[in-house]
């Protein structure tokens, strides 16, 4: 089977979130099974690292009966491959789309990532890549499945396109930055209407839609859904179904495979973390971190709400980047608020060593599609707060339950984490053995990817013989 994934983001290459991890993880643990093979295409971004990446082809996107005068600069571009990892991984460059300073929220969104689609569908062609599978994610690549059923070049493959965020539909009218006929052109046929929806043509287009939960599968095709952005009925109609995403635990360390060895290490590197942090050295006081895109899914507000509460008799770090009200607000407090450091950053590398160093972890997300930071909270027995909802709730066990490796709370609300929060405070201090138990089975856990690609292996295996 030869799986064709397009994606803007990917671990080791680019990352600006969870599908970067999501992709690189789906990717290698297809990589290592028999009779997969695996391409990756990604736009070759200005802070991509391309290191090793060879030329292997000049494109220059043209219609049989559409002709347009534009540069020549936004028709034409390269290939470029790489084998990583077992992983075919080829580049799209150009350099008015793509060599730009930030990958998002340009005023030619419409075009931009249009272009990208065809040259999806280019690469295909020329190389003859010849795939049984062609995935895409979110809006991004929303326009590939309309591309290749229209062209007269037909793939003969199926159509998949994995939903990592609901809420961003991504709607945009034809304007000067975004013409319509720029945009046909790269289609390569008639757009009807004035207006672009990016995710609905994506979904709308699929042969098959999958998200990364099963809880946020059933969410989005609610009918009262507040987190499907309107599209609801579309995922009712597509029938939507949910795998959860697992942990490439190849690029994590937990120094050991012993659970009481790695108990030594755990409190090691809490020790140097708080030293590091000038917060006082102490292995008896609760270490609690948030990592995350800084902003109101993933609780900024309610977290912001309780940092007394959890600085009272502990310790807070934060490391993230998000809204600017967010990284003011909570910027701010470094040296005012005792117990807490704010590192208002993204560094992939220092939130391995605070995820490894804390108690706890908080997550108390508004919505959670899936959520990769709660697994690796798990990988590392650090002990997860989070919401009841998405993939938090397919990953996370309430601390009362037998296989509790969390804790849960009881609805999204400063008051809910307030709460919780005393809560775990109270097993930390108080009940050392129900502390114990809930770490070894988050260390325990396995949502690796060797586990995950199970599900993705027997759909696409069941689609192709339909």
């Amino acid at each position: 089977m030869h799986l064709i994934i397009g994606s803007t983001e990917y671990e080791g290459l680019f990352k600006n979130g969870g599908l970067g991890d999501a992709m690189f993880g789906l990717a290698n643990a297809f990589a290592k099974r028999d009779g997969f093979e695996i391409s990756i295409i990604l736009p070759n971004y200005k802070k991509l690292n391309d290191d090793g990446f060879k030329e292997i082809g000049e494109f220059e996107i043209k219609n049989k009966d559409m002709t347009i005068n534009v540069d020549s600069n936004k028709l034409q571009g390269k290939f470029l491959y790489k084998k990583l990892r077992g992983v075919n991984v080829y580049l799209i460059e150009n350099d008015y789309y793509f060599y730009r300073d930030t990958i998002h929220n340009h005023d030619d969104e419409v075009v931009r990532w249009a272009f990208f689609c065809r040259a999806i569908y280019e690469l295909i062609i020329q190389k003859s890549l010849n795939p049984d599978i062609v995935q895409t994610n979110d809006y991004h690549e929303g326009f590939v499945t309309s591309i290749c059923k229209a062209n007269e070049n037909d793939l003969n493959c199926k159509y998949v396109v994995s939903i990592h965020n609901a809420f961003f539909r991504n709607i945009y009218k034809f304007s000067k930055d975004n013409p319509k006929d720029l945009f046909e052109y790269y289609l390569g046929f008639e757009w009807k209407g004035d207006e672009v929806d990016m995710l609905e043509c994506s979904v709308s287009t699929a042969d098959y839609v999958l998200t990364v939960s099963p809880d946020y599968a059933e969410s989005i095709k609610d009918p009262n859904s507040t987190i499907a952005a309107g599209l609801q009925d579309l995922y009712r109609e597509k029938n939507v179904i949910g795998f959860l995403n697992g942990l490439d635990t190849s690029i994590y360390n937990r120094y050991s495979d012993n659970f009481n060895s790695f108990l030594m290490v755990k409190e090691k590197s809490k020790l140097e973390l708080q030293k590091k942090l000038n917060l006082k050295v102490d292995k008896d006081i609760p270490l609690f971190s948030y990592i995350c895109r800084l902003g109101d899914q993933k609780g900024s507000p309610i977290i912001y709400d309780n940092l007394e509460e959890i600085v009272s008799d502990g310790q807070f770090v934060l490391l993230g980047i998000g809204t600017e009200e967010c990284n003011i607000k909570f910027g701010e407090l470094n040296g005012k608020l005792d117990n807490y450091v704010a590192c208002i950053d993204f560094d992939t590398e220092f939130a391995k060593e605070i995820y490894l160093a804390s108690d706890f972890f908080l997550m108390p997300s508004y919505f959670e599609p899936c959520g990769i930071a709660q697994l690796i909270a798990l990988y590392y027995a650090t002990l997860p707060i989070v919401t009841n909802i998405g993939g938090l709730k397919d990953t996370v066990n309430d601390y009362k339950s037998n296989n509790g490796n969390g804790f849960k709370l009881k609805d999204y609300s400063s008051e809910s984490l307030c709460d919780t929060i005393k809560i775990a405070k109270d097993v930390y201090f108080n009940d050392k053995e129900l502390l114990f138990k809930l770490m070894n089975n988050a260390y325990c856990s396995d949502y690796s990817w060797d586990y995950a690609i199970e599900n993705y292996i027997n759909f696409y295996n069941k689609i192709l013989n339909e």
